[in-house]
């Protein structure tokens, strides 16, 4: 009887402490899971059937090949969506297929860099990547930088100018946000 009572007091005020705890603020922009792209390179693998195993790289036209199911549009799906629709696909062919889908490489994250900036180009990221890290990744601002910054980005077929000041940015200034890039952004330095 001790013991129990033990446990329930113990229980109870570890329910009051978590109770106490104010809960995390919900991320604004909290990261998705990682979405395929064209140019990565995906490891396709079938459990019991070494013959159905490939390496593949996505194409231009976001698909890859499949023996026995042939193309399939993989760009912007998880790598577990892309695994589950094999394995539906295989399904007629294989009972109860065992698919795994990993990414390999990741080619398609990819942002540019134009303007006052030390290294100009292309930049691959290989995770969600903000601002200010990619403007670090490019060497910094140039001594000519006017020091305003411009994200292009492209959403459903139409360009879109998100303008941000790098120094309000630096001071912590809430009206401008550190964002996360996408790929295929294109960040324009003054």
């Amino acid at each position: 009887m001790r013991l129990s009572g033990a446990l329930l007091c113990l229980l109870v005020l570890g329910g009051l402490v978590q109770a106490e705890t104010p809960s995390e603020p919900a991320q604004a922009d909290a990261t998705p899971e990682y979405s395929i792209g064209i140019e990565d390179v995906l490891r396709v693998s079938v459990w019991g059937e070494t013959a159905l195993d490939l390496r593949t790289r996505v194409r231009p036209d976001g698909k890859i090949t499949v023996p026995l199911v042939n193309d399939i549009k993989v760009e912007g799906m998880t790598p577990d969506q892309v695994r589950k629709e094999i394995a539906r696909r295989l399904a007629s062919y294989i009972r109860d297929p065992n698919v795994t889908v990993s990414v390999e490489e990741i080619n398609s994250f990819r942002v540019y860099v134009l303007g006052e900036v030390n290294r100009q180009g292309p930049i691959s990221l290989f995770r969600p990547t903000r601002l200010l890290q990619v403007i670090a990744a490019a060497g910094g601002l140039t001594q000519f930088s006017k020091k305003e910054l411009t994200i292009l980005r492209e959403e459903n077929g139409i360009e879109r100018r998100v303008r941000v000041d790098y120094k309000r940015l630096v001071a912590g200034d809430a009206s401008q946000a550190n964002l996360f890039l996408k790929p295929g952004d294109t960040v324009l330095v003054d």
